[in-house]
């Protein structure tokens, strides 16, 4: 029952009354074991029970208050304590410079102040634990959302999510145009065995997360790297209910409950960013190719130009570029129609491509004009392939309605080190040049710069 608005006050009027109430009884008790009633009953000795009854009283609510108010002050301080360490860790964001055990209350008893000790430290540890969570969520989605490229996706998820779950080893794996990929691996030897596991493509069939329990006889030192693992996690990634890859995780002991409901939901983040970067993919690879020949297109030709470029002046090595056109191609559109010119294109493209070397980058540079770039070629290399290109297609035919039609090509030439320029447009413009004197000089001819 409450007296006033503050507990120890209703504990100090509480004992003061029950002090008073216990000295005014007292004479009572003595009257009755035999002490003299008129002794008993006298003014004096009625008024020294009840100051008695006050003093313990008074005594009892000092050693209450110190004994329970030093400890709930404790308690208050750690309260504010952990108020502070939460602000700065929210503001800071570094999960590293607050610990939990800082914010502890020592558990010194086996009573309601122990049990209050305990689920003070219960609740600090869920408080953190909850801070850390959060952030690494926002970290991990951060990543998911600052990365469309497939590689740096893959390998900056899988090290957040093995770091979390605190795995010893890990996998992403897609499947892309019916073949199964791992896309990044970790601490495992051979991860091309994935592959070919009967239950990864059950599970990419079904899209039912399996956990697997190794027994102790088990071995599986050929897929991990140094610890045997207790369980093996394979997580399917699906996106609108369909598996386009799988998460696979192992640890050598068993996650706990909370670790599976984070690997849960890094998996339903990771489903919808690898979508995403695999459509990405595919539109900068539509991005990259011509429609009509299926080359690469211009923009991102020079792109793999300037890399290559790059790569022969880093390792001191050659680089040749081969520049051509189809000679009198406006005429053939003039005379025969687009459709025409479109199939000449498309054939010059595909006998061309034929005889390059894996490797060789094979461009549509602008309408009837290619570029063809030789890493490792010197301008001799160069130009027996552009020998070979300008009579494969000097004898052959691209037939049309009842028409066969001949065309022929002009070719241009340059190549590095030999020439000596500052970047790959001064090679590529040198290239452009021999091709102008070959065109200028008859035709139907290559020319080195």
């Amino acid at each position: 029952m409450r007296i006033t608005k503050k507990i120890f006050l209703d504990l100090a009027i509480w004992m003061i009354g029950f002090g008073i109430i216990v000295g005014i009884i007292f004479p009572f008790f003595t009257a009755a074991f035999g002490f003299d009633r008129k002794l008993a009953f006298s003014l004096k000795y009625v008024i020294a029970c009840i100051l008695a009854g006050i003093l313990v009283a008074i005594v009892n609510f000092t050693l209450s208050k110190v004994v329970v108010a030093n400890r709930l002050r404790l308690l208050i301080l750690k309260i504010k304590l952990v108020q502070d360490k939460l602000m700065k860790l929210i503001k800071s964001g570094n999960l590293k410079e607050c610990s939990p055990e800082e914010c502890y209350i020592p558990v010194d008893s086996k009573d309601e102040i122990g049990e209050t000790s305990i689920a003070f430290n219960n609740l600090v540890n869920v408080l953190f634990s909850s801070i850390s969570l959060e952030k690494t969520i926002q970290n991990y989605t951060k990543i998911l959302s600052s990365n469309l490229e497939l590689k740096n996706l893959t390998e900056k998820a899988l090290s957040l999510i093995i770091e979390s779950t605190k795995s010893i080893a890990g996998a992403i794996m897609v499947e892309k145009e019916g073949e199964l990929i791992v896309l990044k691996s970790y601490a495992i030897k051979n991860p091309e065995i994935l592959n070919n596991n009967p239950i990864i493509f059950d599970i990419l069939k079904t899209g039912n997360f399996k956990c697997i329990e190794v027994p102790e006889d088990i071995v599986t030192d050929s897929l991990l790297v140094d610890v045997r693992p207790k369980e093996i996690i394979l997580q399917p990634l699906n996106y609108n209910n369909i598996p386009i890859g799988i998460l696979v995780l192992a640890k050598p002991i068993k996650y706990s409950y909370e670790e599976l409901g984070l690997i849960d939901i890094f998996s339903q983040s990771l489903s919808i960013a690898l979508n995403n970067a695999i459509i990405h993919e595919q539109i900068q690879k539509l991005a990259a190719i011509d429609a009509l020949t299926g080359l690469l297109n211009r923009r991102y030709g020079m792109i793999r130009l300037k890399e290559e470029y790059s790569r022969a002046l880093r390792t001191e090595g050659f680089l040749a570029i081969i520049m051509f056109d189809i000679d009198y191609f406006k005429k053939i559109n003039d005379t025969y129609g687009h459709i025409a010119g479109d199939r000449v294109l498309i054939h010059i493209s595909r006998l061309a491509k034929g005889l390059l070397r894996e490797g060789d980058i094979f461009i549509r540079y602008g309408g009837e004009e290619f570029c063809v770039v030789l890493p490792g070629a010197s301008s001799e290399d160069a130009y027996k392939m552009a020998e070979r290109i300008r009579i494969a297609i000097q004898d052959s035919s691209v037939f049309y309605a009842e028409y066969e039609l001949k065309v022929t090509i002009s070719l241009g030439i340059a190549s590095f080190p030999e020439l000596s320029v500052k970047d790959e447009q001064e090679l590529l413009k040198a290239a452009d040049e021999a091709l102008y004197i070959s065109k200028n000089s008859g035709r139907n001819k290559s020319s080195i710069r």
